[in-house]
């Protein structure tokens, strides 16, 4: 019996690559034998995108991942609104990689002065490393700690929604911040360590899909009187561990379901969790230009954010996530 629900598991799994449609199967998996659970379906979801599809989606990660618009929030809300196939495991993690490989173009410089300086042993570079590491802390634990909690607002896109007015409020009061756009001649203080796992904190929380990470960090860091320019910068390299981390549990979690032999031992011991297998896709053409176009529009978004930020046009983009919340509530 075991090796029969194995069996249907591991062809089906082999065969959703290959799938055009996003079309749900339901195998029957007799599951009255394992650990006293009663039998019923497992879903199996075969993943195909469009080169249309994966060009939106890239353009979509490219821009709201640096921009404080929430990129999780316009990957599900786009999927909601225009109806279109979800990416697969592979796919997001190709997309966040084209979107973190910009962060290492646009501020080469700087990571380069970081780890050179690290290297030999400068103390204002050992001191900045030092607070990206400290800002990741209680961002991992958020993150994982509430693993569950969260994966389950990307199923609630109206959540998404009401998330998106709070990103917008919190651009918009920003303004006044201690290094705000109304207080333009404050050049702000150093980045200290409670400044630091305060920011790595409010990171932590922005894994709420709706939420923007680098919006809640930078207006965060303006409220604590972090110059401007700085708070974005550390904004964007405090998320290249966090980004970074994220993705490689995302490719472990992948490379895993890549095994038939793992997938059916999967299906024995926990059937729901060997089912999220069934989106983890593999590498076709569309991906690639999905992710080179996360890649280059990544780059425009950390340039154009950068210069409004310095520029004091930072709460601008309140408007626009607050129509985004609002629409989505009226349509959704």
């Amino acid at each position: 019996m075991r090796h029969e629900v194995a069996r249907k598991l591991a062809l089906s799994y082999s065969l959703a690559p290959k799938a055009r449609l996003l079309k749900p199967q339901r195998h029957e998996v007799p599951c009255s034998n394992l650990r006293g659970r009663s039998p019923s379906p497992l879903p199996i979801y075969y993943i195909y995108l469009t080169m249309i599809e994966s060009i939106i989606l890239g353009l979509l990660q490219g821009l709201a991942e640096f921009l404080p618009i929430s990129s999780s929030g316009h990957l599900v809300l786009g999927h909601e609104l225009l109806g279109m196939n979800e990416a697969g495991m592979f796919f997001d993690i190709m997309l966040h990689a084209g979107t973190l490989l910009s962060i290492f173009v646009v501020f080469h410089k700087k990571i380069t002065d970081i780890i050179v300086g690290c290297i030999r042993r400068n103390p204002d570079q050992l001191r900045e490393a030092g607070y990206i590491i400290l800002a990741s802390i209680p961002t991992a634990m958020i993150g994982l700690g509430f693993k569950d909690l969260l994966e389950g607002l990307f199923e609630n896109p109206r959540a998404v929604c009401v998330a998106e007015l709070f990103t917008g409020l919190l651009l918009f009061t920003s303004q006044w911040g201690a290094t705000g756009a109304k207080h333009p001649d404050n050049e702000g203080v150093k980045m200290n360590w409670w400044r630091a796992l305060v920011t790595g904190v409010v990171q932590g929380i922005a894994c709420i899909p709706g939420i923007s990470r680098s919006g809640s960090t930078i207006s965060a860091m303006m409220f604590m009187g972090v110059n401007r320019k700085y708070a974005g910068e550390f904004s964007f390299l405090m998320s290249i561990p966090a980004v970074g981390g994220a993705a490689l549990l995302d490719v472990i979690k992948w490379a895993k379901c890549q095994s038939a032999e793992k997938v059916a031992q999967m299906a024995l011991e926990n059937p729901e969790k060997a089912a999220q297998c069934a989106d983890a896709g593999s590498f076709t053409p569309e991906l690639l230009v999905g992710m080179l176009v996360s890649f280059i529009f990544g780059i425009i978004a950390l340039k154009w954010l950068m210069t409004f930020l310095q520029k004091g046009k930072f709460q601008h983009f309140a408007w626009y996530v607050w129509a985004v919340g609002i629409l989505g509530l009226i349509f959704i």
